[in-house]
């Protein structure tokens, strides 16, 4: 894409779904009982929205430069399913192994910004503004996408072996059934995300990634929107079900 065309209207979107739901989920993190999940979260669709918007960003002005590049692939390839795994951690696991997550994931988010914007780029990789080979831009220094594979594998394992555990839990149980649902939506979005992604890379065409993405998004939105409906039903439930929401 060497200008502004109607194939950005995929990643625009993906921003402006991404900036409104971060929006809803930082609101009621806010105005709210603070759940740390929301919050999380939040920042996690926040990340989605960067990612994309850097993608406009670069056919608003005809191709990558090298900031738009390095925001692109820290927010999108980087961060955003790790976080996604964080707030999972927080809404499964007690407060004292979701604080511990946390604050592993602030000291490699802390690495990963240092390494993203100061290793050298292979400023050749930005001449096909329409795909960057991302392998080529970073081949003088491997570390951001050995922290892209961190993030994304363990994110992506926690999202969707915790989610899809835990409504198994709740299935077997006969408890919290918005809340089952709301966790396997919540997987099965992250693995659309991830499968973008894998096409991606494989294939080195971005056709397949924005499509995936905003289904993705969507799909993770309205697997939280279950989980939310819970409480309407918590008064029903032994309150050491839920003591970790």
């Amino acid at each position: 894409m060497n200008s502004f065309s109607a194939l950005t209207l995929l990643p625009l979107s993906v921003a402006i779904v991404g900036a409104v739901f971060s929006g809803v989920l930082l609101n009621r993190y806010v105005n709210g009982k603070r759940r740390p999940h929301e919050l999380v979260w939040g920042i996690a669709f926040l990340m989605f929205a960067i990612a994309a918007g850097s993608q406009v960003y670069a056919d608003a002005v005809g191709g990558w430069t090298p900031l738009s590049a390095r925001t692109f692939y820290l927010f999108g390839a980087i961060l955003n399913v790790g976080y996604l795994g964080l707030g999972t951690m927080y809404l499964l696991f007690s407060r004292r192994v979701a604080r511990l997550s946390l604050i592993v994931t602030l000291l490699l988010t802390a690495y990963a910004i240092y390494s993203t914007f100061s290793v050298p780029l292979n400023v050749s990789a930005l001449a096909n503004t329409q795909e960057v080979d991302w392998k080529l831009l970073f081949s003088v220094d491997v570390m951001p996408r050995i922290l892209a594979g961190v993030f994304s594998g363990v994110g992506s394992v926690i999202v969707i072996a915790g989610a899809l555990w835990s409504a198994y839990i709740f299935w077997r149980k006969r408890i919290m059934k918005e809340r089952m649902i709301g966790l396997i939506l919540l997987a099965v979005g992250t693995f659309t995300v991830a499968f973008g992604g894998t096409l991606k890379g494989l294939l080195h065409n971005d056709d397949y990634l924005y499509p995936t993405m905003a289904i993705g998004v969507v799909l993770m939105f309205f697997g939280y929107l279950q989980t939310i409906r819970v409480s309407v039903a918590k008064a029903k439930v032994p309150e050491h079900v839920t003591s970790n929401a």
